[in-house]
């Protein structure tokens, strides 16, 4: 039964911390021989889809694609992603000053705070969705899925592509759609509420997938998986200093973004896990003829997940932003401590790599644990 199981990769979200993952897979690619594939199943919400999208396209030889997903990301800069030129930040932010002071009379309300078309042209240069396709096809890979939010439907939509028998699924206010993958479901797993567009795919506009993905590990599991292995975007760690409530201040518009963003990406995929742990204690203390009646079935999961706070990461390297970023989000009091806002958005070399470090040495602290897990 060992050697029918499935094992399926789950890519989170988190903007720049996605390059935290790319760390942990470089580590994972260097346990690995020359053409093993440990993974049938494929999943990533916003940047994890990106890298999911990337990974799964080059997945006849992972070992290749994780190096060439490493390279991209050593090599990112904040301006292939979204737009960074000070004319047109001032643009954007003029035209939200204008909408808050002169909506009554007409003004239209931005899009967005940014322009993320850069990133349309990256995953369309770097993605090759012949190859995807031809993969998803067979025997390479089961399954791709990739979720986004519909704003029209009040939805997560986890649309997924590959040769797994599975059908269109159905839970609260979660389903799963069978469909060709593209650049544009890719942009819309990624759109950031409020920083990037909207995304419109068949004529529906979505955004972030993790903003209603209550249930994160669910795709992979309606796609056969019964080993996850799970990269996360934040350590473990209960954070903050007591303070006197008296100095407590105020807090800014951008410290409220980045703790929402911070609760979308990262608190959903934890319960979710902690949910799966406590469903598999149960199975175990069921009596066989008791466990026997329910569909629910024990699952495999092993989580990696950064060692250190990345956002003092992210203060380390806040100056690396373009100026243009810096003095916006200063303007709405994000740039400064706790750096969560910066976490998300600063793709810049020196972050990037300090990410990318940070999950490779993560990721060989617990190699023994990982190639057990994988069977490699």
């Amino acid at each position: 039964m060992s050697d029918e199981r499935k094992t399926a990769l789950i890519l989170s979200g988190g903007g720049a911390r996605g390059a935290y993952q790319v760390g942990v897979m470089c580590a994972i690619g260097e346990m690995l021989e020359p053409g093993q594939m440990p993974f049938q199943v494929i999943t990533g919400v916003s940047v994890g889809a990106i890298n999911a999208v990337s990974l799964a396209s080059g997945a006849q030889d992972l070992k290749k694609a994780i190096r060439r997903l490493a390279m991209l990301w050593g090599t990112l800069h904040t301006q292939q992603v979204f737009e960074t030129g000070a004319d047109k930040v001032a643009l954007r932010f003029g035209h939200w000053l204008g909408y808050v002071l002169g909506g009554a009379f007409g003004v239209s309300p931005p899009k967005s705070l940014f322009d993320n078309a850069p990133l349309k042209e990256l995953i369309s240069r770097e993605t090759d969705f012949a190859q995807l396709k031809e993969n998803l096809d067979g025997p390479v890979l089961d399954a791709l899925s990739i979720t986004a939010s519909s704003y029209a439907e009040g939805l997560a939509v986890a649309f997924y592509q590959g040769s797994v028998d599975a059908a269109d699924w159905q839970r609260s206010r979660r389903v799963g759609r069978k469909c060709e993958i593209g650049p544009d479901h890719v942009l819309a797993s990624a759109a950031l509420p409020f920083i990037f567009p909207a995304w419109k795919v068949d004529g529906t506009y979505y955004g972030d997938g993790a903003l209603r993905q209550i249930a994160p590990l669910s795709p992979a599991i309606h796609l056969g998986a019964d080993k996850l292995l799970v990269i996360g975007a934040r350590d473990g760690k209960i954070s903050g200093e007591p303070v006197r409530r008296d100095a407590v201040p105020y807090p800014s518009i951008g410290q409220v973004s980045g703790q929402l963003m911070d609760i979308v990406f990262n608190d959903n995929l934890e319960a979710d896990v902690e949910r799966l742990r406590r469903i598999n204690s149960t199975l175990e203390r069921m009596l066989p003829e008791r466990r026997a009646q329910t569909d629910l079935r024990q699952l495999d999961v092993l989580m990696i997940k950064p060692s250190r706070d990345i956002r003092e990461i992210a203060g380390e390297h806040a100056h690396e932003m373009p100026a243009s970023v810096r003095l916006l989000l200063r303007s709405i009091g994000a740039l400064k401590a706790p750096w969560v806002l910066p976490s998300y958005l600063l793709f810049e070399p020196g972050y990037i790599r300090a990410l990318m470090a940070l999950g490779r040495k993560d990721a060989e602290a617990q190699a023994d644990e990982i190639k057990a897990f994988l069977g490699i």
